[in-house]
């Protein structure tokens, strides 16, 4: 996990030129931060095809980017034509709506790079045209957040929902809006304890009317004696 002096670093970064400056702290940040790495087939690639290694910024990108994979949820959307305006009501929305979620825009070649030799190769097809991932930290609530999600992309014509990754799960949009409507735990084992009880309560209410029953038998069998006799 990052701590909270990196944290603010990455955060500043995000809104400074990428100066000289911006490069050497990106550096700093990749070195310094002990970060969870995906599990892959192939290691990944450290040299271009022209044989020379990547640059630090890029080498900074797919250290982020493959982070973010690995720490958590992440759902994937596509923007086009979204005004600067629009993209920070965007985010402002995610923030206060939809479990402090964040947004990134990133490059579709370098995340395609990053899932590439793991077990999310298929989120390659996600990543198409201008691109960025919505996260959370891990302790935000993330199923009401993706809920929140779908309900915001879909008042934004200029957004469409890709899909989602949830631990292992992979998601298209519409299993997205199947996950995110489950039932939680509590309302599961109010169903289960529901189950459980039903059969009790009709065996109480058998036995209940048993007595009743032949109390009833007992007095029709009394009214046929008597009117014999």
């Amino acid at each position: 996990m990052y701590s909270a002096s990196l944290l603010a670093l990455r955060n500043s970064l995000s809104i400074v030129r990428p100066t000289a400056l911006r490069l050497a702290l990106c550096t700093l940040a990749t070195a310094t931060t002990t970060r969870p790495l995906l599990e892959r087939s192939q290691p990944p690639k450290t040299l271009t095809t022209y044989k020379k290694p990547f640059t630090k910024r890029k080498q900074y990108l797919f250290a982020e980017y493959e982070t973010q994979m690995a720490l958590g949820p992440i759902v994937v959307i596509q923007f086009n034509n979204l005004s600067g305006a629009e993209q920070l009501d965007f985010r402002r929305s995610l923030k206060l709506s939809a479990s402090n979620a964040h947004m990134m825009v990133v490059r579709p070649k370098m995340f395609k790079a990053v899932v590439r030799h793991t077990k999310y190769i298929n989120m390659s097809n996600l990543f198409s045209g201008p691109s960025a991932i919505i996260y959370w930290d891990q302790e935000e609530d993330v199923v009401a957040g993706m809920r929140k999600v779908i309900e915001l992309v879909g008042k934004q014509k200029k957004i469409i929902l890709m899909g989602a990754k949830y631990n292992d799960l992979l998601l298209n949009p519409e299993m997205m809006k199947g996950f995110v409507n489950l039932p939680n735990v509590d309302q599961l084992r109010a169903q289960v304890v529901g189950v459980l009880e039903s059969p009790a309560q009709r065996l109480a209410s058998a036995i209940k009317r048993v007595p009743q029953r032949l109390v009833g038998v007992l007095k029709q069998k009394a009214d046929g004696e008597a009117q014999s006799e």
